[in-house]
């Protein structure tokens, strides 16, 4: 049953996330550190009542989320590594919001976002680690998918895209971040705590750069504030959380991949926009290079030469 669920939960992650670029692009018209004070104050409201509710089911000894702790407290590196992946959150988010603000689409936004997958055994080589060879083929897959969807005829790239695409190296780095913090750490109160720090550090940033308050126009866009708050930070990556803890991890990162995919699509059908052939051509190119760069090529070798020992033993 197990092995069912998780795979629902994390497509159901993906089309969530996938519509908060629909979402993003409805509350452009707000500026952005406003917007991110707005949606992370949101999420952390609804992430509170989530640590409660299950820290009671662990506690009724049911080890479907396997959440170790019972209190409500926070530990030290819980707090610490939070913080720091909410610092992390808050420059890519800043940097992605910006970037559609700037009339980067959110379907063309979904897709260069993706690239924070290959961009990750980047930075596994500047802290000495080695990265398997399908990553180092992803990556070279995803650069030219990124020159089929953002470069122009003259060889140039709009600022707007460039702003998302550095988004990604910042997402990249707070995948990192939490993947060491996790093992030692809950899922749920580490989101808690980054979601903390990303309201703290907008709120600086608002009144450091956007006052007076646009509270008119956070009243002009509520619903969809309030979604990326609650949906999309919340409850989607709660499922993301779930679904993992019985996943494989090459089957949880492909499937949450597909965000990219039901952002363009979500784009297409509700805000109407479209891309060019080219653009449609690397928007292709970029979710093969995110599938390639999540492959494990050793196991799935290993598997396809043992499947026809298997039958032949069945």
């Amino acid at each position: 049953m197990k092995k069912i669920i998780s795979p629902i939960l994390l497509l159901s992650a993906a089309i969530l996330w996938g519509f908060s670029f629909v979402a993003q692009k409805a509350t452009t018209i707000v500026p952005t550190f406003t917007l991110l004070f707005s949606r992370s104050i949101i999420a952390v409201i609804a992430l509170i009542p989530a640590v409660i509710t299950l820290d009671r089911v662990s506690s009724n000894g049911r080890k479907l989320f396997s959440l170790k702790q019972k209190k409500i407290g926070i530990t030290k590196r819980e707090l610490l590594g939070g913080t720091l992946c909410g610092a992390f959150l808050f420059i890519a988010s800043a940097l992605q919001q910006q970037g559609m603000a700037e009339n980067t689409d959110a379907g063309k936004t979904a897709f260069i976002t993706a690239l924070y997958v290959v961009i990750v055994p980047v930075y596994a080589v500047i802290f000495g680690k080695k990265s398997p060879l399908n990553a180092w083929i992803g990556v070279a897959i995803a650069t030219v998918g990124f020159y089929l969807l953002c470069i122009n005829e003259g060889f140039s790239i709009a600022p707007s895209d460039l702003l998302v695409f550095a988004c990604a190296f910042a997402f990249a780095a707070q995948i990192l971040v939490v993947d060491k913090l996790l093992p030692t750490c809950d899922g749920v109160r580490l989101s808690l705590v980054q979601f903390s720090a990303v309201t703290l550090f907008s709120l600086i940033a608002v009144l450091i750069f956007e006052l007076p308050f646009v509270l008119p126009k956070i009243l002009e866009v509520l619903p969809e504030i309030l979604y990326l708050g609650i949906v999309s930070s919340g409850i989607a990556y709660t499922l993301q959380i779930v679904g993992q803890k019985n996943s494989e991890p090459a089957v949880a990162s492909i499937l949450l991949s597909l965000e990219s995919v039901f952002g363009a699509l979500f784009s297409a059908l509700i805000l109407s926009e479209k891309m060019s052939p080219k653009e449609y051509v690397g928007c292709a190119v970029i979710l093969l290079a995110v599938l390639v760069a999540e492959l494990d090529f050793k196991s799935l070798y290993h598997k396809l030469k043992s499947a026809p020992e298997s039958t032949k033993e069945g």
